[in-house]
């Protein structure tokens, strides 16, 4: 079966979708990381190893290229065939990060 022809188990839903759900999310963080950014400043991010090299590196270049870090990863998991493992990553970025994005940004 072709890769993106394939379902999630016990399911008819297609395994591409829960990464096309995954990009959708990490692109979400990454636009609302950017606006807290430009609100609150460089103390709205709260990982230490992101704030690191968005002081040395810049914001937008750090959160592109965590971002397609984050993708790339994703693609990895998706070609594994660990559909459960993406999904499950998927949801705990919801509440996570999105979750928390959003009622600071709100």
């Amino acid at each position: 079966m072709h890769l993106l022809a394939m379902r999630l188990p016990g399911s008819r839903t297609r395994a591409v979708a829960v990464l096309a759900l995954f990009a959708a999310v990490q692109l979400a963080d990454g636009v609302m990381t950017y606006v807290a950014l430009a609100r609150y400043g460089p103390a709205a991010e709260g990982n230490p190893l992101l704030a690191f090299f968005m002081a040395e590196c810049g914001a937008g270049s750090t959160l592109v290229a965590s971002k397609l870090m984050a993708l790339a990863c994703g693609v990895v998991l998706f070609v594994w065939m660990r559909h459960r493992t993406l999904a499950a990553l998927t949801v705990g970025y919801v509440f996570a990060a999105l979750a928390p994005w959003a009622w600071a940004l709100g």
